[in-house]
């Protein structure tokens, strides 16, 4: 059960790697498969500046979503035009009577 939740104001982009078939010579073959995911909560966590012989940035979200998401370390989301890598593996919380369960993850984008 989802509450209706002024915070979960968000609708993200998820596009999971998944496994389509194989080659001609016997290697998996993958595509990206995209889907909405509504009622999600994007908040901006950090963004670091390394300038050594060029300048690379690393910005860092935190993504609060409707449980079961089912992301992945693989999985990517779009938010705004920007897309994201799963910085490692989600977390699905569970709250009592369920109420407030939600899947939790770190999100990252690297320029530069």
């Amino acid at each position: 059960m989802v509450l209706d939740n002024p915070l979960r104001r968000h609708t993200i982009t998820v596009i999971d790697r998944v496994l389509a078939g194989e080659d001609d010579r016997g290697h998996d073959v993958y595509e990206d498969v995209e889907r909405e995911v509504p009622d999600c909560n994007m908040q901006p966590v950090s963004s670091t500046e390394q300038n050594d012989g060029r300048t690379q940035v690393v910005t860092r979200w935190r993504l609060a979503g409707p449980p079961g998401m089912g992301l992945t370390p693989t999985s990517r989301v779009k938010f705004r035009g920007v897309l994201y890598e799963v910085d490692g593996e989600a977390g699905e919380h569970e709250s009592y009577a369920g109420l407030l369960d939600h899947t939790e993850v770190f999100l990252k984008a690297v320029s530069g």
